[in-house]
This record gives C-alpha cells, structure tokens and sequence, in this order.
C-alpha cells in the first residue's frame, strides 16, 4: 500500500522569511520535473521568491496563472508572497528521476533554487536527480549554492552552475535586486567551482538602458566580462530588460523614474558582444521574443 501524500500528514512548513513576506503552502504531485514554456525542462519547488528582484518575469506568470489555492498570496508585491509545498519530500522521493537521463533540466525557472529557505531541499533534489543522469543546470543568484560545489563537483559531467549578473555596480544592484549577494562575491563562488572542475556559465540579466544609477552600460558590461573571464567562465547569455506584468511599475517606483527600453535591445546587444570580445568570451544574446 502506498504511503498516504494527504495534507494532514504533511503539515505547512514555517519558513523564516524576510520582514513584510507573507507565506503560504502548497501540495505539488509527482514527477517534480515538469514541462516549461520558458526553459523547457524544469525543476521548480516554491511559489514566490524572497530575493524581491523589480525585474523579474517570475510575477507576471504567477499573477497571470497563480497555482489553486494561492490566488490571495500572490495578490502581493513580488518579493513579499512566499509558498513552499507541504509534501516536498515525497514529491523528491516519488519523482522516478531515472525518467530523464541524459535530458536537461532547469533548475529553477520560476524562484532561485538557493534560497535560504531552499537550499536544503535544492541539494536533496540534485542528490536524487545527479546520480540518475539528469543534465542540470543550476541557475542561481545566491552564493548558498557554494556549499554544495563538493556534490556538484562528484557529478560534473551532469551539471551546469549558471549565476546571474545584472550589474557589476553594487549600488545599482543594491536597488534592483536587493535582497541578492554583491555581485563580485557571486562572481567568486563562479570562480571557484570551475576550480573544483564544474562547468560554469553566466545570465548578464537584464540589461538595463543606462540611467543616472548606472550611466555607462558599456563599462559596466566590460566590468562584468573581465570578472566573469577571471572566473574561467564557459558561456555567457545576455537579455535586455523586458516588460512583464508589473515589472516596470516596480522598476519605476524603485528607482523614481520611467526607464526608456524603445530599441534598447538591439543596442544592448551591440554592447554585450563587444564586450565580451574584448575578454575572448564565448556568449549568446537572448532576443525579446513578443
């Protein structure tokens, strides 16, 4: 007989979150490896992401199509709803992570997978996944991720760890993306793990058009490709900034004025490949697709 997966054997978890955050909890079934219109394959375990980055797309979706019984969560500001599911750990244990060997798998699309309240449960799901022969790409803003280099390190022909950079301008950073680790220091766990053999890439996302925060986008570009080369940094994408859902109101409340992205992408692609030749950096721009 099968263990019962029934809510009341699997109690709401109480994550410590950041002041202001509101939580909720979910039940998610089995395989935890779903289809995504974003990334294709993906892993992902939580609703919300306490990083409260003004850009990200992750809100649109959310908001768009929330997940039943979230529907009141995900009313809130990005950065202050958080859900995790109640069954998580059966949700590892019954997902048959054999399925998909040899396919590649995102890890996450929708929330940092190392988040504080994650980290434990992203290393649980990369000690089943790993070792079955899932091709993970762990993509990931945070440094937590730099405790679990020595299991990344046993699976390196499986594994990827992306980080993503928005701005070398710690200031700017700060601003957009405040509840992140500075960028050198993410960065450095980079750099260390392609010491430990892991292949390693990098998101230069988003780009954003320059602004009396960061004025001059090329020499920040040019910060981040020296950085990311010194790291030993395989491949590197960039994204402009791109309107989703609320994005730009949050954008613009932040930072206290309308950023202007009429054309932006093309410009910032011009940018960003030069760039990156000047440090000899193999990269991909990521075009705004309407």
């Amino acid at each position: 007989m099968r263990p019962s997966l029934e809510l009341k054997a699997t109690p709401c978890p109480n994550p410590s979150v950041p002041a202001g955050v509101k939580v909720g909890c979910y039940r998610v079934k089995p395989p935890l490896i779903k289809r995504s219109g974003i990334t294709g394959w993906a892993v992902n375990f939580a609703v919300g992401c306490t990083h409260g980055c003004i850009f990200c797309y992750a809100d649109y979706y959310n908001k768009a199509f929330p997940r039943r019984g979230l529907e009141w969560l995900v009313k809130e500001r990005w950065g202050y709803y958080f859900a995790t599911p109640a069954n998580l750990g059966e949700a590892i244990a019954g997902t048959k992570w054999h399925r998909w060997a040899g396919v590649e798998v995102f890890m996450s699309s929708m929330h940092d997978p190392y988040l504080p309240q994650l980290a434990v449960w992203a290393r649980r799901i990369l000690e089943r996944a790993l070792p079955a022969g899932v091709k993970v790409i762990v993509h990931t803003r945070s440094v937590l991720v730099a405790r679990d280099l020595d299991l990344l390190a046993r699976h390196s022909g499986n594994v990827r760890l992306h980080m993503s950079i928005a701005t070398m301008n710690v200031l700017f950073s700060k601003l957009i993306e405040p509840r992140v680790p500075p960028p050198h220091v993410r960065i450095k766990v980079l750099g260390e793990a392609r010491a430990k053999g892991i292949r390693t890439g990098a998101s230069v996302s988003p780009v954003f058009p320059p602004n009396k925060y960061n004025p001059d986008v090329y020499r920040d570009l040019l910060g981040i490709a020296k950085a990311l080369a010194e790291a030993g940094v395989e491949v590197v994408y960039g994204e402009s900034l791109h309107p989703r859902g609320g994005n730009m109101r949050y954008i613009e409340e932040t930072l206290g004025f309308k950023v202007d992205i009429r054309n932006w992408d093309y410009q910032a692609e011009k940018l960003f490949y030069k760039a990156l030749d000047e440090y000899g950096l193999k990269g991909e721009w990521i075009e705004e697709r309407y």
